[in-house]
């Protein structure tokens, strides 16, 4: 499975970005993500375009994720206002796995 990922804003205006391969990461970090991404049920949402583009908070991280999975594709943009409680761990992990990156951990 490939993942996209990027996260904007917050209080100190984050700009970060995570992309993989699961079959290339190690193997904790990657079980750790697909169960994320399972838990979350994000081939099955759906969400109202008008919800995602007008709410919006004060320091609140925007999201960008993309996600393939052989046939399958989604794309999603949320902020911490509009995610969906069951993909908030998913978005904290995937922000934390941006920030190791960044701090080349």
């Amino acid at each position: 499975m490939y993942i996209q990922f990027s996260c904007i804003g917050g209080i100190a205006n984050f700009d970060l970005t995570f992309q993989a391969d699961t079959g290339e990461l190690p193997k904790e970090k990657a079980e750790k993500l697909l169960d994320l991404i399972k838990q979350s049920n994000l081939f099955n949402l759906r969400l109202s375009e008008g919800e995602i583009a007008t709410i919006q908070g004060a320091d609140a991280f925007s999201y960008e994720l993309r996600i393939e999975d052989g046939e399958k594709e989604k794309s999603f943009s949320f902020t911490d206002v509009t995610a969906p409680q069951e993909v908030r761990p998913l978005l904290d992990y995937l922000r934390n796995l941006a920030v190791a990156e960044k701090m080349g951990e």
